[in-house]
C-alpha cells in the first residue's frame, strides 16, 4: 500500500470512528511526528491582539509590509 494510500484509508477510518479514547491516542502519537509547534495554542491575550492588529489592517490603520520589503530591511539590516 502506498503512503497515499494509507493516508487515505486513514482519513475514511478517523472520520467513522467516534471513541474518545482512541482517537485521542492517535492525536497523541501524529502530534509527536510534527514537531514543535505544530500543535501550538496562542492564548486568549495572543489571539486578542492578533484581532486587535487585524482589525487596523482592515481599517487600513496599520502598517503592512510586502515580502519584498521584508527582504530589504532584512537585508540592511543585517548587511546582507
Amino acid at each position: 500500500m502506498s503512503v497515499a494510500d494509507i493516508k487515505k484509508h486513514l482519513y475514511k477510518a478517523i472520520e467513522e470512528i467516534d471513541d474518545e479514547a482512541f482517537l485521542q491516542a492517535v492525536y497523541t502519537i501524529i502530534s509527536s511526528k510534527m514537531g514543535p509547534g505544530a500543535t501550538y495554542e496562542l492564548s486568549a491575550d495572543q489571539l486578542q491582539i492578533l484581532e486587535d492588529r487585524r482589525e487596523k489592517y482592515l481599517k487600513g490603520e496599520g502598517k503592512s509590509y510586502t515580502w519584498d520589503e521584508v527582504k530589504d530591511r532584512i537585508r540592511k539590516k543585517d548587511g546582507l
